[in-house]
């Protein structure tokens, strides 16, 4: 069902762990020459910036055509809105599977973009249609979020977008808010959704392990266990400004007290697995969670805040970073269980891409050269009674 082959995708992932061992002097040159041979494949790639930047020019040429011929033959009804819509999203699909069957584009910003185009026009077309229906608002955001999340799941599925399979666990963490239920309930149906996301991703995580697809299914695994620990912690945006969000509306109750205890429970099982099956994404999300869980304790307890809180929890996680990394240094080899503080693999950290080539005003500060001393008797410079360099 891929648009990919599995041996293209498993020599993509070669291709870039190879970049990798390169960057860290683990391979020598005859021996890249040889390999790039054999990972070789016919699939156009672009960076991250000119991927990003084709996606958002891709997006700006759909909006616009769909609103154009809205606008140009008056197509303003739910029915008629819908239809264009719907036929909109087709197209777009069906320009994902030309422009990567004939050029043959990997992750390239543009057949991305019209997949996630057709997703969104189809989610549009479905609510629209259940609008003129039933004139149901509910029904109408359910239907929306309905099609989002298995429109997610299939362009996963066809295209390998890990991205657009993010999407859809949370269009359909968000069906059960929905419906006219207690917040508790919400919450708790959201997060069970979520669980079995993750219940189906860490079996196919643990069958594959490391090897594709199971880089996928790590990442999904981790994600899911996140958006779990997001419904259930009631105080995660506990700030005014960010209440629209997700509100706290649980402030008592069994559920309260059942969520707080939650809160230490998913870090702690999350790091567990994760350093016992060396899995970094879960490792990431589960690090990521204990945190929220310290900044979030006080709240759940009816705690006062302190203006020097994050001060001491700052203290506290570089302790504890240099306790591990002395840990890991004094063990044999600089290595316990598998576990090293050195940086063998040199990774190319997309955050730091990114922010790389952010057009921040920044300009370095260098110092001029000095200029060169003189040396020799060039221009009487070196006494000479006063000579100049041609007398």
């Amino acid at each position: 069902m891929r648009k990919y082959t599995d041996d293209e995708e498993r020599r993509v992932r070669k291709r870039s762990r190879v970049r990798e061992w390169v960057r860290s002097g683990l391979l020598s040159a005859p021996q890249v020459e040889g390999l790039d041979g054999e990972l070789r494949v016919d699939l156009r790639r672009t960076n991250i910036y000119l991927r990003g930047t084709l996606a958002f020019f891709t997006m700006l040429i759909v909006v616009a055509l769909v609103g154009f011929t809205v606008s140009a033959f008056g197509l303003h009804s739910d029915v008629a809105g819908a239809t264009v819509a719907a036929l909109a999203a087709i197209l777009c699909i069906t320009a994902a599977e030309a422009v990567v069957g004939e050029f043959r584009l990997y992750r390239f910003g543009v057949e991305e973009m019209l997949a996630a185009c057709s997703v969104m026009l189809l989610s549009i077309s479905a609510s629209e249609f259940s609008h003129a229906a039933t004139g149901n608002s509910t029904s109408e955001a359910t239907v929306a979020l309905l099609v989002a999340a298995a429109g997610g799941l299939g362009l996963y599925l066809r295209f390998g977008f890990v991205w657009a399979a993010l999407g859809g666990m949370c269009c359909l963490a968000a069906i059960p808010f929905q419906f006219d239920q207690s917040p508790a309930a919400h919450r708790a149906w959201a997060a069970v959704l979520l669980g079995v996301v993750f219940a189906v991703t860490r079996v196919q995580r643990i069958r594959y392990e490391e090897e594709w697809p199971g880089d996928e299914y790590g990442v999904l695994q981790a994600a899911a266990l996140g958006g779990v620990y997001l419904l259930l912690n009631v105080h995660v945006f506990w700030w005014d400004r960010y209440h629209w969000l997700l509100q706290q509306d649980v402030s008592s109750g069994g559920f309260y007290w059942l969520t707080w205890v939650l809160t230490w429970v998913l870090p702690a099982v999350g790091l567990v697995l994760g350093i016992r099956e060396k899995d970094r994404p879960l490792l990431a999300v589960s690090v990521a969670t204990a945190i929220v869980t310290l900044t979030t304790n006080k709240p759940y307890l009816g705690w006062e805040r302190h203006t020097w809180d994050p001060i001491l929890l700052g203290v506290v996680l570089m302790a504890v970073a240099l306790g591990i990394r002395r840990w890991l240094s004094r063990g044999p080899d600089a290595a316990r269980s598998g576990f090293t503080a050195a940086r063998i693999v040199l990774r190319q950290d997309p955050v730091l891409s990114v922010l790389s080539a952010a057009p921040l005003p920044i300009q370095a500060h260098t110092h001029a050269a000095a200029p060169p001393a003189a040396t020799g008797f060039d221009g009487g410079r070196s006494g000479g009674a006063g000579g100049g360099g041609s007398f």
